[in-house]
């Protein structure tokens, strides 16, 4: 990310400025000498705690994304890379980009390919372009219009809709998709996903119905706590996977 640092040690992560001196709970980092570090260089507080610079990944840039809608999370994007069959080079569809949080992750997987990401919401869509500057890509290009029209461009390996009624995107942008391409849509709602299945075309195969869990654990052996977390996000949609399996 530009003009910042992500700084890592055993005890935590953060972001700095390099442009002025950063106050911690762990010290002052003084900001003289740190726009010429590298990953893997050292920084010391004024109190002697030692960190690191690391190149931020994934879930760093996480927590620096700009929101306004609800984003696809963590969770279900890994079950999506799993399923999607994306490759380096992979030619990619989304519509409803929201934030462009999953248009980012696919775009740092498909990194030799590219990203085209339609939104319909202008304020939506500039959030989304500065996601992307966050995350350093130059593969995605964000849209600002409606999917309904269809995709002027062709031969996706992958789509991904984020919409409340898949079921009317379907049919139009079932031509744009390449025989062998798959289809996810994230749906909340177990009705949008009957509808869905029911839109999906003679030539379109359906393929699986996933829901990802996740249950994070609480650990402080310091305090002889270690135990799942009382609490935490369960269900947030249905990923429903498809395959084009002629034109």
């Amino acid at each position: 990310m530009e003009n910042k640092i992500f700084i890592l040690n055993s005890e935590a992560g953060f972001w700095i400025d390099p442009n002025k001196d950063t106050n911690t709970e762990f010290g002052i980092i003084k900001a003289r000498g740190l726009k010429k570090l590298k990953p893997g260089s050292q920084i010391k507080t004024h109190t002697g705690k030692v960190f690191f610079v690391v190149e931020p990944s994934i879930p760093d840039l996480f927590k620096k994304l700009i929101r306004l809608p609800q984003i696809i999370t963590l969770k279900d994007l890994g079950s999506i890379m799993a399923y999607s069959g994306i490759k380096s080079n992979s030619k990619i569809l989304e519509a409803g980009t929201g934030s462009g949080f999953s248009a980012c992750v696919l775009g740092s997987f498909a990194r030799n390919g590219t990203v085209i990401s339609y939104e319909i919401r202008k304020d939506f869509a500039k959030v989304a372009r500065k996601n992307v500057d966050l995350f350093g890509l130059d593969n995605i290009k964000i849209i600002n219009a409606d999917i309904k029209e269809g995709a002027k461009q062709k031969n996706f390996d992958f789509v991904l809709l984020d919409l409340p009624n898949p079921w009317d995107i379907v049919p139009i942008i079932f031509r744009a998709m390449k025989v062998g391409a798959r289809l996810c849509t994230y749906s909340p709602s177990a009705i949008q996903v009957e509808k869905t299945i029911k839109a999906l075309p003679a030539s379109m195969k359906f393929e699986r119905l996933v829901t990802t869990v996740e249950n994070e654990w609480k650990v402080e052996l310091e305090r002889d706590i270690f135990r799942p977390e009382s609490s935490g996000l369960k269900h947030t949609a249905f990923l429903l996977f498809s395959r084009k399996v002629c034109n």
